[in-house]
């Protein structure tokens, strides 16, 4: 006698993605979710940026997820989402951080699965989906941070004619987007233009950098004196040569205000 496939109980099919770099990945899930009838993939998406699309569209219950992908790490996935499924993450990172996962979401999958741990996983997915507890996305970031810390500059390049060099963050006072360019100011006034634009910069400068309004990027250990303006507003003198005044834009004064301490 043939051995009988494993059922989910109850009448209700759970609809769920995978997504995954490899397509080795989608075919083992696959294989492995032959023998569930309560759960229905309805499609699969191969890097992050098709994965946010479909989830979208599709808006599927479960999401195997896998961690790291080329594009985005699969907490940027979980980001750009409009609404929040169920996470089931696959992945191959050490103990430690999966059991931090594990917190946050139905459970994880160690790469390679083998079949009695994809049955505890099952079973954890029908006592879990029924409950309406909700995944703490918040966590998730944090441990985004820290499996995936951003990469912060030591120096921004610069394009003179042929020729590249670098500015030396320590050095930059402020930043500012002018006329269709930006520049770095350093202390003694010099403006360097530059190729990046200021969003680029806000994720490679260091945290002593801070976006003041949508023109200016500032050192925060370059800013001299604050002074308070009208509308809620700041004016900030810098410590370059030349003085600068910076006045801030409403929609940064929260966070300017808890970045200065004020």
């Amino acid at each position: 006698m043939s051995k009988p496939k494993n059922v989910i109980l109850g009448m209700h099919t759970r609809t769920a993605i995978s997504v995954d770099d490899e397509q080795a990945a989608h075919y083992a899930l696959h294989n492995l979710l032959k023998g569930y009838h309560g759960i229905k993939l309805i499609g699969q998406a191969h890097n992050g940026t098709e994965a946010v699309t479909l989830i979208n569209s599709l808006k599927p219950e479960i999401v195997f997820l896998d961690v790291q992908m080329p594009d985005m790490n699969g907490f940027e996935v979980l980001k750009r989402l409009s609404y929040q499924p169920y996470i089931v993450f696959c992945t191959a990172y050490d103990q430690y951080a999966i059991e931090a996962f594990n917190q946050n979401s139905i459970d994880y999958l160690l790469k390679p699965v083998d079949d009695k741990r994809f049955a505890q996983c099952v079973g954890k997915i029908e006592k879990f989906i029924p409950k309406h507890q909700e995944i703490d996305v918040s966590k998730l970031m944090d441990w985004s941070s820290m499996l995936n810390p951003p990469k912060k500059a030591f120096a921004i390049p610069i394009t003179v004619r042929s020729k590249i060099t670098f500015v030396p963050c320590e050095t930059i006072a402020f930043c500012a987007a002018r006329d269709g360019y930006v520049s770095l100011v350093t202390d003694d006034g010099t403006e360097h233009v530059c190729d990046l634009t200021l969003k680029q910069l806000e994720e490679r400068l260091p945290d002593d950098f801070l976006r003041v309004q949508k023109s200016y990027i500032v050192k925060k250990t370059k800013i001299e004196t604050v002074e308070k303006h009208f509308n809620n507003r700041l004016v900030l003198t810098m410590a370059d040569n030349s003085r600068t005044k910076i006045t801030t834009g409403t929609s940064y004064i929260s966070v300017i205000r808890r970045e200065l301490l004020l």
